[in-house]
């Protein structure tokens, strides 16, 4: 008897011990749903809404880092906040993925910067900004056919995608401070550094494997490599390196403008009344 006592009490606690949350994403995930608006949701955009509304109730900066932040081994640092936010617009909007991606970057000043380097006032985009709007563009964009299909699972969605960046567990996240695992960034990072990290203009994630899991980083030599890991790569739009793809995927066919002709313009030309030609027909001649 004790030892079936023993036991179910083993299995208990080994239970207990697989629902604790090890991650900032199981944090967030297990909070929204138990919030009232996650079941007053009447779309997944909604969802998605609700889910970036728990996200900012995180400090965006602090000594460890916060639970607005997803901190992965193949894609760096993941801000939830951008993630939802862009996979909400891209899941229950008319705007193009590639297009909303565009809209961010230009909001945000990266153009200005672009073309006028060493300006006043330059942008500030760190390692986790574009990365995560391209991630969670691409997640939306995924899940647009279920939009309106609550049945569908999204927890489950998220999950596996999320997943596949390979999330850090808290065990090794609490080891390092905000400045390493989001800018990449050392106590005695230089200025140039500190800058550079400040003016991050690609989708290509921070490179944090050394930091993480170094074990990794030798099969995974940098960030590119990291991403293709996790079947993605980083794409360009219009020039600017903002979108992450699926590898495989693709290029979106440009849409040819269909040919504009002139209107034509009246002339007002003068033209000969007609002239009625005089007709003689012979009489009829009657029939006998």
């Amino acid at each position: 008897m004790k030892l079936v006592v023993l036991f179910l009490i083993l299995c208990g606690m080994l239970v207990a011990r697989a629902e604790v949350p090890l991650n900032s994403l199981d944090r967030v995930l297990a909070a929204t749903q138990k919030s009232p608006e996650w079941s007053g949701a009447r779309s997944q955009a909604e969802r998605l809404g609700v889910l970036r509304k728990q996200a900012l109730k995180y400090a965006a900066v602090s000594d460890l880092v916060s639970d607005r932040y997803l901190i992965t081994a193949l894609a760096g640092p993941v801000d939830l906040v951008r993630f939802f936010g862009l996979a909400r617009s891209v899941c229950g909007g008319s705007i193009d993925r590639r297009a909303a991606l565009l809209k961010e970057w230009r909001r945000e000043g990266a153009t200005r910067l672009k073309i006028a380097a060493g300006a006043a006032a330059p942008v500030d985009l760190s390692p986790d900004d574009l990365p995560s709007n391209a991630l969670g563009a691409l997640f939306g964009e995924e899940l647009k056919p279920h939009n309106a299909n609550l049945g569908h699972d999204l927890i489950a969605d998220l999950q596996k995608f999320l997943g596949n960046l390979d999330p850090v567990v808290d065990s090794v996240t609490t080891r390092f401070t905000y400045e390493q695992l989001v800018h990449g960034l050392s106590a005695e990072a230089t200025p140039e550094a500190r800058r550079a990290s400040r003016e991050w203009l690609t989708a290509e994630p921070l490179y944090l494997l050394p930091l993480v899991a170094p074990e990794k980083a030798k099969t995974f030599a940098n960030a590119a490599i990291a991403l293709k890991a996790a079947g993605l790569e980083v794409r360009k739009h219009e020039g600017h390196p903002i979108v992450i793809e699926r590898i495989g995927t693709p290029e979106p066919v440009a849409k040819v403008p269909e040919p504009k002709f002139p209107k034509a313009v009246p002339v007002d030309e003068p033209y000969p009344k007609a002239v009625p030609v005089p007709e003689k027909f012979p009489k009829a001649i009657p029939v006998k």
